[in-house]
């Protein structure tokens, strides 16, 4: 049995993903299925197929010029250079590189934080010909909210975010900043604006690591702080801070051990049929994705290591692939995995009670349907990384493999697939806060 002596710290940990999903992976491996889903894994050779031609398609050989996976690219969306031309502007004005770093920080993490599923409704429109939907679209929508000093305290510096302002952000400024209407709405607003409003909290509450104008790019001095003479940082100081600065900001009804949060940590009964670690059922069903840290971490590598102290960051090879609908949905389109019979069933029952126009699954977050779903999506591309890297002849990273590949590619098969909605093949019942 495991002797850890605060079990909440290791779930909380970016080493517990892997530590709590993989037995299940192999698990599930071993027994060609879980409890939900049936694995066949001789479909992965049709994954890496199709990956390895969207690769060729888009870079060619120039591997070089894939950028790491992160929320910088959707801020970019429609090609347009939005946060270089920030960055130029901020440059023209002489702001110093250390606040270029925070306010990148500030944009980025904002931006993360509203990025839960928007739905297939939803678009946000720049102009009569330009509209940008779901990931982009919520990158885009952020972006100009930021730029305009809606999430300032101060009224002289608009690009800046506070978390008075957040503590104090409204549905009305939601409704307006996200175009939101009866015709296009937008899955889990109240959610969504409670996370803003939550996130405002968590910053005013730990000045020690966000500074006393409790801005997220406050973590930049934070760091400062626990980094070598050379501006060396481990990945997990970053983690740290990060975790502790907003577990605060989940919703009530997650995972907890004793009264403590843990964040995106959920319960799956196929985990009991692994080896237990623990003295008790409940801590060993726990899984954990921190897909939102994880996601945060990501986003945050261009500006902790490209503006300011430019930080070198240790131990990046920690984090995982991201275990959402577009990573999941590739190899749930390819067959790689497929719901139980009894599953699929109860899924289609709620899809259409919630009046779903299309026959697709539904399950709520909690659901173990979609737990393992996601337990197997941290596997399998850890596995297609392997893959792509072998039948390229390359060393790309995990996050340059997500990016140039497995998000695409889940994305482009899902619009082949479900061409009046390009959404994903299981729909998640999201409240706006499930990332």
């Amino acid at each position: 049995m495991m002797t850890v002596s605060k079990p909440a710290e290791f779930f909380k940990s970016i080493r517990s993903v892997r530590d709590t999903t993989g037995p299940i992976y192999e698990f599930i491996k071993s027994q060609s299925g879980g409890n939900y889903y049936e694995l066949d894994e001789s479909k992965m050779d049709q994954v890496t197929d199709y990956l390895c031609e969207i690769i060729t398609r888009d870079y060619g050989e120039n591997y070089d010029l894939i950028p790491a996976h992160g929320r910088w690219q959707h801020l970019n969306a429609g090609g347009h250079l939005r946060v270089e031309q920030l960055v130029g502007e901020w440059r023209a004005d002489q702001i110093d590189e250390v606040e270029i770093s925070r306010r990148l920080v500030d944009l980025l993490i904002i931006s993360v934080l509203v990025d839960a599923g928007a739905g297939n409704l939803w678009k946000y429109a720049l102009s009569v010909t330009e509209s940008y939907s779901r990931s982009e679209g919520l990158a885009v929508a952020s972006y100009y909210l930021f730029v305009g000093g809606d999430f300032s305290n101060d009224s002289k510096i608009r690009c800046q975010v506070n978390g008075e302002k957040l503590k104090n952000f409204t549905m009305g400024q939601f409704i307006r900043g996200f175009q939101i209407s009866d015709e296009n709405p937008l899955n889990g607003a109240e959610g969504r604006l409670q996370l803003i409003q939550k996130l405002g909290e968590s910053l005013l509450a730990h000045p020690e690591i966000f500074g006393s104008d409790a801005r997220p790019g406050g973590i930049i001095d934070f760091l400062k702080k626990k980094s070598t003479i050379d501006n060396c940082i481990n990945l997990n100081d970053l983690w740290n801070a990060l975790m502790d600065g907003f577990v605060a900001i989940w919703p009530q009804g997650r995972a907890t051990i004793r009264d403590e949060p843990l964040g995106d940590s959920w319960s799956l009964d196929t985990k009991l049929k692994t080896k237990k670690n623990w003295d008790n059922d409940f801590l060993n069903s726990l899984v954990t994705f921190h897909k939102l840290t994880q996601w945060l971490c990501y986003s945050l590598l261009v500006p902790l290591e490209r503006y300011g102290y430019k930080f070198q960051i240790l131990d990046k090879e920690l984090q995982t692939g991201l275990p959402e609908y577009r990573n999941g949905g590739l190899f749930y389109d390819f067959g790689v995995i497929s719901l139980k019979p009894e599953h699929l069933k109860r899924g289609l029952v709620l899809s259409e009670k919630l009046g779903n126009k299309e026959p697709i699954p539904m399950f709520t977050a909690e659901d173990g349907a979609i737990v393992e779903w996601r337990c197997l999506t941290i596997g399998l591309l850890d596995e297609l990384h392997e893959l792509i890297n072998k039948r390229l002849r390359v060393n790309l990273t995990l996050p340059q493999v997500i990016e140039a590949g497995s998000w695409k590619a889940g994305r482009e098969i899902a619009a082949e697939k479900r061409p009046s909605t390009k959404g994903p093949p299981i729909e998640l019942y999201s409240d706006g806060t499930v990332f």
